[in-house]
């Protein structure tokens, strides 16, 4: 395999440029024709679309809200929630819902917010779709369990990583009821709770070619996933930091791993982190003393989730642990 370029500019953040350069300019030229449009990485969109449950917390949505009344009378006539949200969410409310959302587009488009946006055209999407029925439309979903926790508990705001959590039971308790009603329904390509993906949302241009080597699969893909749900669910880290904390993982296991053909979280013994951290990193990505310390932290906080989860051998990761602890050490190295 071909060795990189050393990045002539400090910063992790600039690591991609040469390699992307011939690119970035062939894409210029296919768009140069093309209204002008905002790029939204695909992490971004993924992300996006785990955060979209929170726009019934937006006024809009909440101006709809579900009536007590109306709850309490759904629970009492039918047994089954998918039921419930069915009856709950009729067609005059369908035809509201998709207003309001309308309205919250105009909104995020005047205060500039691209991700709010987004979510926006997710669900329209979803809900221009001929057979998108209310009991797999996550707001619907979220407005309904939304609308039940203030029942149950007055005195307490759920929040979106309750109602995350409350989506993902949902799906998993009522998955063979909602593939009845969709089969008996003649609905094919909806998954539950979810949306057909779109080819194109305005503002994100999705093209495979031009993803960034950090975006790929790769053999450690899955993990990555989860450990993104637990900086976001478990650990409720803030959206720039846990976007900060994947992008440098993603270094260590799309970038380092493929290089070295590594394809096993195992094979990571504390010995090859340090050669990452002290030779790898610092001759391919010339990071700053911030890009070292974030991307230590980073790694650190990753070997505690694989340790919680068991994803490797606990005396592995006691030695990688101790690595962690010496971190003045590994600063060193940026000087040496």
């Amino acid at each position: 395999m071909a060795k990189k370029k050393k990045l002539k500019k400090a910063g992790i953040a600039k690591r991609q440029k040469n390699k992307l350069q011939k690119k970035v300019a062939a894409k210029r030229k296919l768009q140069a024709n093309k209204p002008a449009q905002r790029q939204m990485s695909p992490s971004k969109v993924k992300q996006n679309l785990k955060n979209l449950p929170s726009l019934v917390f937006e006024p809009e949505l909440e101006s709809i809200a579900f009536a007590t009344d109306d709850i309490n009378r759904v629970v009492t006539e039918h047994e089954k929630t998918p039921d419930q949200i069915e009856a709950i969410a009729t067609p005059e409310f369908m035809e509201l819902l998709k207003t309001k959302h309308q309205e919250m587009r105009i909104r995020f488009e005047k205060e500039n917010d691209g991700n709010k946006g987004m979510m926006v055209h997710a669900i329209l999407y979803f809900m221009e779709q001929e057979e998108a029925p209310a009991f797999l439309n996550q707001i619907v979903v979220a407005m309904f369990y939304r609308a039940l926790s203030q029942i149950q508990n007055p005195d307490t705001e759920i929040d979106l990583k309750e109602l995350n959590q409350m989506l993902k039971e949902y799906d998993q308790t009522w998955a063979d009821y909602l593939q009845e009603k969709m089969e008996a329904a003649g609905i094919e390509d909806i998954i539950p709770s979810g949306f057909p993906k779109p080819p194109q949302i305005d503002g994100v241009i999705e093209d495979t070619e031009d993803e960034s080597p950090l975006m790929t699969a790769s053999a450690f893909e899955g993990v990555l996933d989860e450990f993104s749900e637990h900086l976001s669910s478990e650990l409720s880290l803030e959206e720039e930091a846990q976007e900060r904390t994947i992008e440098d993982v993603e270094v260590l296991f799309n970038d380092y791993c493929e290089e070295k053909e590594i394809t096993q979280l195992q094979e990571l013994r504390a010995r090859k982190i340090r050669n990452f951290l002290e030779g790898w990193f610092i001759r391919m990505m010339n990071p700053t003393k911030e890009d070292m310390e974030t991307m230590i932290n980073s790694l650190d906080l990753f070997f505690q989730f694989a340790l919680e989860k068991e994803k490797m051998p606990a005396e592995m990761n006691e030695d990688i642990q101790k690595l962690f602890e010496d971190k003045s050490s590994l600063l060193s190295a940026l000087y040496a």
